[in-house]
């Protein structure tokens, strides 16, 4: 009788042990990093209004995931079109060679957006330069890739690149296969008098905050760290 309860304790425990091996993580830790650290480099930056902000990860449970951002322009309390800084999925295009026409097969861009087995420390760079009144210029670095395009600003000049978090550096858990917002240009929320406030706009969902603070336009950076 003893035996069997032992065996039946053994696998009871091998079963509660290979269950929680299987199941997959439903959130992670986020760390963001507002600024340069380095003094000079920090002082540099503000003298020629760079912005930058840095997301990283650092849990192995994220081997194999796919790292997906996606950018939303939102106008006049309006979403519009979502724009993925890339499509997922594999592609073909037909060359012309001579008289032959052979297929080229594209390998799927996501899948180099992948946490690596030999990932300690996985980054995603937003830089900024916001030196222009008309539009700024936004760079997006991590994993082999780097993104350079330009936001109009239809405001006016006080655009700020930022988090969604705490408005500065945060520490903290998100969700895993679900798209949220982590990153914004935006001006900031006019209070009355002169005064005006950038990190206020974190208490509403981004889709309110053209009703509760009449913003009319701002641009919203998504990731989705998925399967």
């Amino acid at each position: 009788m003893k035996h069997c309860v032992l065996i039946c304790l053994i696998i009871s425990l091998f079963r509660l042990t290979n269950f929680t091996l299987l199941a997959k993580p439903d959130s992670t830790e986020i760390n963001i990093q507002v600024g340069f650290k380095d003094s000079e480099t920090k002082l540099l930056a503000d003298l020629i209004n760079v912005e930058k902000i840095s997301v990283s990860f650092s849990d192995s449970n994220l081997i194999g995931k796919k790292f997906i951002i996606s950018q939303i322009e939102y106008i006049n309390g309006e979403k519009k079109k979502e724009n993925p800084l890339f499509e997922c999925g594999k592609d073909t295009i037909n060359m012309k060679i001579g008289d032959d026409t052979i297929p080229y097969y594209i390998s799927d861009p996501c899948e180099k957006t992948k946490y690596k087995e030999n990932d300690t420390l996985y980054t995603i760079n937003f830089l900024c330069d916001n030196s222009e009144d008309s539009s700024a210029r936004i760079h997006i670095h991590y994993s082999g890739f780097f993104f350079d395009f330009h936001i109009s600003k239809k405001e006016n000049s006080l655009y700020m690149l930022r988090d969604l978090f705490v408005c500065g550096d945060y520490k903290g858990n998100i969700p895993v296969n679900k798209k949220i917002p982590i990153i914004t240009f935006a001006p900031p929320f006019e209070m009355g008098g002169g005064a005006s406030n950038y990190c206020i706009l974190n208490m509403k969902p981004v889709e309110e905050w053209h009703k509760y603070y009449k913003l009319n336009h701002y641009v919203v950076f998504y990731l989705e760290i998925k399967d």
